[in-house]
């Protein structure tokens, strides 16, 4: 048997036949050669066109494949988006209506209606949930962030999943329809009751947090090159990285967001607990939903004047987790507002010489007054034609003034000395520019000179010809005034370039 590098002939047969067939094996084998070595004849095989597939043998990271992937996510990060959204708005449609007519029957079925679409949105989230996670696991793999043979349980995106799967399960249902939970009401011991369903709502609630965790995905800066970014720096690409980002490019609408996102939930959330108190047809026609949203406000702002306050208890629990919300979304307000009011370097160096200006007119009105007192101490020894007397009060008295006076000048200089925001380098730098301006200026101005005297002294025309020649001929390097750091630093250079093998990669190894 022999074998060639495009197929393999096996020799069968009588050994008659076997001269024929070792010259058929020889004809193949010139034809080989001519395939082989010929460079006008070649073999063209078709290649499947796919990028996922033959980027699996690539130990690089593929930019068209990694956004492929991360497109997919972000498509599902968007799909449950709208569904939250959609479930959120559902659930305030379906308690408002059940709140309005809770003493009569009127719209149950609707009511169940509607408890039915929340159900089944609810299960579109967690799936997508899940598929969304995973589509991030698979982009992760992509971009070489985690190992590709990992799985979800491997990574910190286990936690997150449980987490959001938390928060999307409690749901009003229509199985929970008529089921109460009973309490004594504060301060008066009257017995009151909640429905399991605004209980369900009332954590329901907090997905508005998720549509917002959502929503910073889609900002600009969200995208797979930002991730290859992170990857240099070793920084984790998630939501953490994009809030810090959204603060630092979007400040004002960041917080507006945040605002309004709390608003909504701690308000309606007081609003759902201090409704168990509205049993009655007079207590439901005069209920206002002002009043939660004062309380909201005034607690998130950390102000709380207490002429309105929650007395339920899960109203107290929405306004503890409001509190917290509103120190820290405070506080970040007082951090961007510090370092929005801080001054650029332009504008620091514009209010220093303005304070200097200041400072030399104070100085300048100082220096007045002094002289000032000393033509007024004149004028009156020379009145009375007096002599300085250390007796005299009228004498001490301006001498005491003048030496005040010189006291507050010696302060002012003091000051002007200090102010002065430029660092050493920059101002050395400065110097140093401005030395070497003069320095060019002295050098036209000599080479004139010279060129001007060799012109009068020498009247023969080619050597003053080859003189100019000479003189515009002469590199501006030549003049350069060098310190000694420029002496140290060049020195230090060629020390370095003598051990420049160091830096050097061996090929053959």
């Amino acid at each position: 048997m022999k074998s060639s590098n495009y197929e393999t002939i096996e020799l069968q047969g009588n050994p008659a036949s076997r001269v024929n067939e070792d010259d058929a094996f020889q004809q193949h084998g010139r034809l080989s050669y001519l395939f082989e070595t010929s460079p006008k004849v070649k073999i063209s095989q078709r290649k499947k066109s796919r990028i996922i597939g033959s980027s699996k043998k690539n130990a690089f990271e593929d930019s068209r494949v990694t956004r492929l992937y991360f497109e997919r996510y972000r498509v599902l990060e968007l799909g449950r988006m709208w569904t939250i959204c959609a479930s959120i708005v559902l659930m305030v449609l379906e308690y408002e209506v059940s709140f309005a007519y809770q003493l009569t029957d009127t719209y149950d079925e609707e009511i169940k209606t509607l408890l039915y679409l929340i159900l089944v949105l609810t299960i579109i989230s967690i799936i997508m949930t899940f598929m969304a996670y995973l589509a991030e696991l698979e982009f992760k793999k992509r971009s070489l962030t985690v190992p590709k043979a990992s799985n979800i349980f491997q990574t910190n995106l286990i936690f997150l999943v449980l987490i959001e799967t938390t928060i999307l399960l409690p749901c009003p249902t229509p199985y929970t329809i008529g089921y109460k939970v009973s309490f004594l009401q504060r301060y008066s011991d009257q017995s009151r009751f909640y429905f399991v369903n605004e209980i369900l709502t009332f954590v329901m609630l907090f997905r508005s947090l998720q549509i917002l965790n959502i929503a910073f995905k889609f900002q600009s800066f969200y995208s797979n090159r930002v991730n290859r970014l992170c990857g240099i720096y070793s920084v984790e690409f998630g939501p953490h990285f994009i809030f810090k980002v959204a603060i630092r490019q979007n400040p004002y609408s960041t917080l507006c967001g945040l605002f309004c996102i709390g608003i909504f939930l701690f308000s309606y959330q007081l609003e759902i607990s201090e409704r168990a108190l509205l049993r009655t047809t007079t207590e439901i026609d005069h209920y206002n939903i002002n009043n939660s949203l004062w309380v909201c406000m005034i607690t998130i702002f950390t102000v709380g004047y207490g002429d309105l306050y929650p007395t339920t208890e899960l109203g107290r629990l929405s306004m503890t987790l409001g509190l917290f919300y509103g120190v820290a979304l405070t506080s970040l307000f007082t951090a961007i507002l510090y370092a929005d009011l801080q001054p650029f370097v332009s504008e620091l160096r514009s209010i220093t010489l303005l304070d200097k200006a200041c400072i030399k007119t104070e100085i300048r009105q100082v220096a007045e007054r002094i002289l000032l007192n000393f033509y007024k101490l004149n004028s009156y020894l020379k009145k009375y034609q007096l002599k300085i007397n250390i007796n005299d009060p009228a004498t001490l008295n301006r001498i005491s003034q003048i030496q005040n006076y010189l006291q507050e000048g010696q302060q002012l200089k003091r000051n002007y000395r200090s102010i002065d925001t430029e660092d050493f380098i920059a101002m050395a730098d400065r110097y140093f520019k401005d030395m070497n301006d003069r320095i060019q200026d002295y050098r036209q101005m000599l080479k004139q000179m010279k060129y001007q005297q060799l012109t009068i002294n020498d009247r023969d025309t080619p050597k003053v010809r080859s003189v100019q020649k000479h003189c515009h001929t002469v590199t501006a390097a030549s003049y350069d005034v060098k310190s000694k750091d420029d002496h140290y630093f060049d020195q230090l250079i060629d020390s370095q370039s003598e051990h420049s093998e160091l830096m050097q990669f061996n090929d053959d190894e």
